[in-house]
């Protein structure tokens, strides 16, 4: 059952597509049909637009024209195949060329036919006889209305591209903004687990009991990186618990000489969104840049400042903290930029270091 219907929806959708596309080209060239016998040809005398030769030639008109217009398609799809090596302006060249050419045989060929037509049905001479006198009412007419429908035809066709690329460009963006946000977030995990292990690196010499509490936090912070790795954004809640989880090996090496203030409400944790291990990144940046002891610790506070997050810390460089990696604050302002268009806010006064960021609440 599923396998039928799987079938039969995309050949009903074809179906109503053909439908729609030479309806509306049948509607369009009887449109053209009337005014084309509005005028005063010689050729079509007699024929009104109520008369039953008019209809029949209205017919004929709709009928031969559709031919023609998917002849046109054809040999436009086949020149440019054809010339495909060729330049732009040298293939549109080309292309004029030989539908103009294509044209002038179309006008030449309704006219034999035409006129072979009015003779055998309505024994009516006068289409043939301005066929063979190479009149300019019936050649020259129908090449403009041919060229007419070409020039609409291309209208379309321009339109379809123009549309498709915008949508293909716009896809590609999109492709590009992601792949940029995955390779900043994949430097997340390497820097993050490195910096863990040479912390770790230090512990198994002290105590092996706390060693393996450090062990089993690790493996919890680890574990969020790589729940986490596929997610743009994750909730200021969920963000802060990871934290605590990596605040706890913090205070394992440094006892009490770093302390953290958290203030913020119940609903930005809940709604309030940001990229993940953003907190976790700017909290390393302030401990690897400044100077804290048991005597003076060093207090980060992270706020909710309306639309905002505030992260900061007394400023208190260090004399020797060598080249940054690059990856704390840019690695947050990239991300930000590439999934909002907005970047993040930094601050320094004289005593102290402060970093804004948005909460994202929808995109």
């Amino acid at each position: 059952m599923y396998t039928s219907i799987s079938h039969t929806a995309p050949a009903e959708t074809r179906k109503t597509e053909y439908l729609l596309r030479y309806g509306g080209r049948a509607i369009l060239l009887y449109a053209f049909s009337l005014i084309f016998k509005s005028f005063d040809h010689t050729f079509v005398s007699d024929l009104s637009m109520t008369n039953f030769r008019g209809q029949v030639f209205s017919l004929f008109f709709v009928v031969f024209g559709l031919l023609v217009w998917d002849g046109a398609v054809g040999v436009a799809r086949k020149t440019e195949q054809f010339f495909a090596g060729s330049s732009i302006k040298r293939r549109l060249i080309l292309m004029c060329g030989v539908l103009l050419l294509y044209g002038m045989f179309i006008a030449l060929m309704f006219g034999f036919f035409y006129g072979s037509f009015d003779i055998l049905f309505f024994n009516r001479y006068e289409a043939w006889e301005s066929f063979v006198h190479m009149s300019y009412d019936l050649h020259i007419g129908i090449l403009l209305f041919y060229l007419m429908i070409l020039a609409f035809n291309g209208i379309v066709v321009y339109y379809t591209a123009w549309k498709e690329y915008q949508l293909q460009t716009e896809r590609l963006l999109r492709e590009n903004i992601q792949a940029q946000y995955d390779a900043l977030r994949h430097q997340i995990d390497p820097h993050f687990f490195f910096n863990s292990l040479s912390v770790l690196s230090n512990l198994v010499y002290k105590s092996a009991d706390l060693s393996a509490d450090y062990i089993v936090q690790l493996a919890k912070t680890y574990r969020y990186i790589l729940d986490k790795k596929f997610e743009n954004l994750v909730s200021v809640g969920t963000e802060l618990d990871f934290l605590e989880a990596y605040l706890f090996l913090i205070s394992i090496r440094h006892q009490q000489s770093i302390r953290f203030e958290v203030e913020i409400d119940e609903h930005t944790r809940n709604q309030g969104m940001v990229p993940p291990a953003t907190l976790q990144l700017l909290v390393e940046n302030a401990i690897k840049h400044n100077r804290f002891s048991a005597q003076h610790p060093l207090v980060i506070s992270i706020t909710h400042n309306g639309e905002e997050l505030a992260v900061g810390n007394p400023l208190r460089r260090k004399a020797n903290t060598g080249a940054s990696s690059g990856i704390g604050l840019s690695n947050i302002e990239k991300r930000y930029r590439l999934l909002t268009g907005k970047g993040i806010h930094v601050s320094q006064a004289d005593d102290r270091f402060t970093v804004t960021i948005p909460i994202i609440y929808s995109i």
